[in-house]
């Protein structure tokens, strides 16, 4: 679906009513809960609006089109790329291949920056360091917060029939720190190791990166 590059565009205009997803799942031929999904999260990044008892539509909230945002290239600057180790010139291309970027529809970890997302997130900041406590000012416990730990072996139980324990489970701050946890702690230099498809797009293996 492009749905959100034809919001962008403005083939789509604003106000315009989308089609329900069980009517657009079928014209497409796909499941209607990735339909459902999609519709989420525009709704989420703000490109869409729902009106209880009347549909979905395309929001009047909307940032400036593609085609007339001016884009700044700076002048290119010819320069004798440094000499790296191996290793370094492997982090280095690591970095680049997961980087992401605003013009790429749906990407994972990003949200609309506009006025009225940055207003929403002040407001919901100053309501969560208002209910902080004792607790959240100094250190705790590195796996995570037990209460925190102790609801996701409650959602793995009921929604992937995963038996753990909170003893078991430690929070990172993101999917390369986990691999980077794991591959520390469970690799050996003599072990192979795989990584499923679709996965983080790596150009070299991440037991490789570490040596």
């Amino acid at each position: 679906m492009e749905i959100r590059s034809a919001i962008l565009a403005r083939r789509l205009s604003p106000g315009t009513k989308l089609p329900s997803t069980r009517a657009l799942a079928g014209r497409l031929g796909l499941a209607r809960a990735s339909i459902v999904s999609a519709y989420e999260q525009l709704l989420a990044e703000g490109y869409l609006t729902g009106k209880v008892g009347s549909g979905t539509y395309i929001s009047s909230d909307l940032p400036e089109p593609i085609e007339r945002r001016s884009i700044t290239r700076a002048t290119p600057r010819i320069m004798r790329p440094p000499r790296l180790p191996l290793r370094a010139k492997a982090m280095h291309e690591a970095a680049l291949s997961t980087a992401e970027s605003d013009h790429r529809p749906f990407t994972a970890g990003r949200c609309s920056v506009d006025a009225r997302t940055v207003e929403a997130w002040r407001t919901l900041t100053r309501r969560a360091v208002h209910s902080l406590g004792p607790i959240h000012l100094g250190y705790s416990d590195a796996r995570g917060l037990l209460e925190l730990r102790t609801t996701i072996c409650e959602y793995l139980q009921a929604a992937r029939a995963v038996r753990c324990e909170p003893e078991r489970v430690v929070v990172t701050a993101g999917t390369q720190q986990a691999l980077d946890l794991a591959i520390r702690i469970l690799l050996d230099r003599a072990m192979r190791c795989g990584s499923r498809t679709p996965a983080i797009r790596w150009p070299r293996p991440p037991s490789q990166l570490r040596g």
